[in-house]
Formats: structure tokens, sequence, C-alpha cells
């Protein structure tokens, strides 16, 4: 078995503590690495290898995780909007399973050649489609990711509710007709659904030892509760992750009330998918007692921090959830960019902004650990990846120490979250192989993959233009809805209090809600 010994690295072991911090110590250390493994570290290895790497001033730490993205809608729809609601943005997201297999392997491609360029060495990929993700559809973003040679965890989306069945006041405002075509994309049955799932675990767990496979109810609003028991049970059989976004906009938590008289956080544990393998993508609106369920089940919250703000969320509760011992990871949404940097600053700086109190301040330690173990936790993958240990997979990247970013070397962590933005990397590996070098991806052709990507463009444009005159017809009836949705009362606040202070008026709904521009 090959065998690569990388020579006097700085190293930030980030194994976790018995406190359940992370060890962030800087150690001047060898690696040997066994295959896709690390087998030893010590400070002067005397050991044979087939390949040696010198690794003086190159700082050492395990690959991110972007726990929660979308690919083939984070390129497609890239810089498209902009102070636009969540509500009214998923009116123009493209109908995903209608879309060629091969524009979906270049979506993924491109948005993963951006991650690990930029030391994300696992991504968790929500593959959005209705009411399912179609095989075809899977097997196509799970390819790019093993031409690319990224650890990847997937997921078999799940929609089978209509849409004026989960968005609150819409349905009083749509015709027949129009009810009918959002109960004909969106039929699909537990059966149906697992059979597809068994398929896709068959077909692609753990292929090239990179890809696995997670259970993905879209929302507990947006399944029956038919398909969530359905769910539960496999993701039990299985022992898969569970994905799903709840609570990430007001209209969400005023959804729970609306429809079931209690949150959908409680709704979701009703029906058996808040366990210790959830993972919940956003999570903005969570109320104290919702926090307290997540925190009983063992659950995972996904700080998705920069999309939350992008799509008008608000400000996710995170210092009340670390109080609270709930695991968090962090992800870009694949909200305009796939740098998981520009999540990591954000997330360190937003939450010193609430109060006065800096007691409880997220560290630079807190997120390094949302980005590592946090994440890694969330695929279930945390005995595997997020630490450099004997045994660990060897996914680590390999920073520059005498670049701009890391002057004058004052504490490591402290430089990673404020000032690395990913210039400094020099090497990236995933199972112990090298992935980039200088800047260069090593494992396919970066500007054939885009060549060919603009080369779809044209057509995907043409097919957005129709769908889009289609949305915009349903755009005043969404409006309205939110509208209704602002006057009703809620015992929490997630968002800037200047503008919840003020009457939601029509006026008020335009300054959030600017029209779309193509």
């Amino acid at each position: 078995m090959f065998r690569k010994l990388i020579r006097r690295a700085t190293v930030l072991p980030f194994v976790q503590q018995p406190d359940g911090s992370l060890d962030l110590s800087p150690c001047c250390v060898d690696l040997l690495i066994e295959g896709d493994r690390i087998i030893q570290i010590a400070p002067e290895l005397d050991v044979t290898a087939d390949q040696i790497v010198d690794a003086t001033d190159l700082l050492l730490i395990p690959g991110f995780v972007d726990a929660h993205t979308h690919t083939t809608v984070g390129v497609l729809e890239k810089c498209g909007y902009e102070a636009l609601p969540l509500e009214q943005w998923m009116l123009y997201l493209p109908p995903n399973e209608r879309l060629n297999p091969r524009l979906h392997y270049l979506c993924t491609m491109v948005a993963a050649l951006e991650a690990v360029k930029h030391g994300t060495t696992t991504m968790q990929d929500d593959i959005y489609a209705l009411p399912y993700t179609p095989p075809e559809m899977f097997g196509a973003v799970a390819q790019a990711y093993v031409d690319l040679g990224v650890r990847a965890s997937l997921s078999v989306h799940a929609i089978n509710k209509p849409l004026h069945e989960t968005v609150p006041y819409l349905a009083d405002h749509l015709s027949d007709e129009q009810k009918q075509s959002f109960i004909s994309v969106s039929t699909c049955t537990p059966a149906e659904w697992e059979s597809v799932f068994r398929q896709l675990y068959r077909d692609w767990h753990r292929q090239a030892d990179l890809i696995t496979t997670v259970l993905a109810p879209s929302a507990s609003q947006r399944v029956t509760p038919e398909l969530m028991h359905q769910i539960a049970a496999l993701s039990e059989e299985f022992n898969v992750p569970i994905h799903t976004h709840l609570l990430e906009t007001r209209m969400q938590a005023v959804t729970g009330a609306e429809f079931y008289g209690e949150s959908v956080v409680a709704y979701a544990k009703r029906h058996g998918i808040l366990t210790h393998r959830t993972t919940i993508a956003h999570g903005v609106w969570l109320s104290q007692a919702d926090i307290d369920l997540v925190a009983e089940a063992g659950a995972t919250v996904v700080h998705n921090v920069v999309s939350n703000h992008r799509l008008c969320s608000g400000i996710a509760p995170i210092r009340e959830l670390m109080a609270a011992g709930v695991n968090l990871a962090l992800g870009t949404d694949g909200m305009d960019s796939f740098n998981l940097f520009d999540v990591i600053k954000m997330a360190g700086l937003v939450h010193s902004a609430t109060d006065g109190d800096r007691k409880f301040y997220p560290r630079a330690a807190d997120v390094l650990k949302w980005a590592t173990r946090g994440g890694a936790r969330s695929t279930l993958l945390q005995d595997q990846i997020g630490a450099i240990a004997p045994g660990m997979k060897a996914d680590f990247v390999l920073y520059d120490l005498n670049s701009l970013t890391f002057t004058p070397r004052n504490q490591l962590p402290i430089h990673l979250v404020y000032s690395e933005r990913g210039r400094s990397i020099r090497q990236v590996y995933v199972n112990g192989q090298l992935i980039v070098k200088d800047g260069q991806v090593l494992t396919v052709n970066e500007s054939d993959l885009l060549a060919e990507l603009g080369e779809h463009l044209a057509a995907y444009r043409s097919y957005r233009d129709q769908w889009h005159q289609q949305s915009q017809t349903l755009r005043p009836m969404m409006d309205t809805a939110f509208q209704k949705m602002l006057s009703q009362p809620l015992p929490i606040q997630r968002l800037n209090t200047a503008y919840c202070d003020r009457s939601p008026s029509p006026a008020n709904v335009a300054e959030v809600i600017l029209p779309l521009s193509s």
C-alpha cells in the first residue's frame, strides 16, 4: 500500500477533548499516511515511505465540512436575486428533475471545485427535486464527486405535499386549476419513495469510499406523516442521516401554529424524524422549547449564516443552541459561493453583535469546531473525518504560514477564522490523494468543465425564462400571504428590531421584497 510521509508540518489536531472542546494547540510533527488513512503522528518519524512531502512552514488542519448546500441551484441561480425572502425566492427555483443530467454533473463539479480549492473536503449536498430525486439525477451528481475525488453526503430529497398545503394563507388566493397543478407535481407515495432510496443506496452508498446517502424530507410540513414515518424507519435500518429544513423563516414559524397547533419541530418529532441522526438546516426561528427538543434528541443544527442574511430569514439563536449543548455545523446553502470561509468569518462576527454580554460570544475555536467536527457529526462520519489523528481518513489541507494571512502568526485559529479566505492553501488531500496543488485541481480539467457548462447555459436561460413567467403569476399571491404572515404575533424575534418595530404595511413589505430582475 502506498505510503506518504508529511515532514515537519505545523499541525492543529482538532481532536475532541473530554470537555467537548477541540485540541487546537500547534505542534510540529511528521504524519505517515498509508492508503487513505493517517497511520502515525510523531515529532520525528523514522519510517520508510514511497513519497516524502516537506511541510516546513505549512499549517496542516482537517478539511472543512460544508454540512448543507445545494449545488445545481447554487450554480445556476448564483447572484440572480437580492432582497428576496425564501418563500418568494423558491418560486423561481428551476424544476431540477427536468434538467439534463449532464447539467447537474457540470454544476456539481463547478461547485465542488470552488469548495475544495478553498479547503472543503466533504460536502453534504441536498439534491432538491419534486417529488423526489430521480436516479439519473442523483447518479450524475454522485459521479461528479467521484471524478473530482471529493467526499460527499448526498440526499434523496422528498416533497410529497403540494405548495399550497405548506405555506399558510396561500391557498386562499389560488384557483382550483393552480392547486391541481401543485398536486400533480408532488404526487409520491411512501412506497415509491422507498423504492427509489433503496436503489440509490444499493448503487451509490460507499461508492469509491466517497459517497454516502442521506434521507431528506425537505421539511416536516412538506411531506406527509406517512412518509416521515417511512423515512424514520429507513434511517434506523440503514443508520443514515435524516437531513431536513426546519424553521428557516418566520413563515415557517407561523406554519406550525396555523397548520398543526404546534411547532414544526414538535411535529417532526411526533412523526419520527427528529432523532440523533437528524440534521436541521437553518433553525433560525427555533424557540427555547424547540431548542430543548433538538438537544434532547441529540440532533444537529447547520448554521447557514450567509444564506440566512441573503434570504432575509433572520439571526439564528446560536448562543442558546450552544448553551443547550446542541451539535452545530456550518453550511454555504449554495448561496452565491461554495467557499466555506465566507460562512466561517460571518459566523464568528454576527453573534457578537446581538447584545453586550461578551462571556457568551462565540470564539474562533467554536467556529472551527462547527466547520469540522460538527459537520462530521452531521454526516455521521465523526469517527472518520474532522480530526488529525491515527486511524482517521487522510482528509487535510496545507496552508502557507509565510503568507500575508498568517503574518505575524499570533493565534493560528483566530487567523483562520478572521483573516484566511483560502488564499494561503497550497495542498488539499482527500482519502490520502492530492486533489489541489498551488491553486490547481489535479483530478479534472477545470477550464474544459467551465467551457462545457457555458455551452449549456444558453439553452438553460431560455428554459429559465419560461418558468419564470409562470412564477411571476404566483408572485402577488405569495406576497399577500407573506404580508399576512408578518401580522401574526410570535413569542420570539429573530429579525432586526428596527424593521420589526414598524407595522407591516404594504410599503414596508415592498422594502424587503424587491421585484425580480432576470
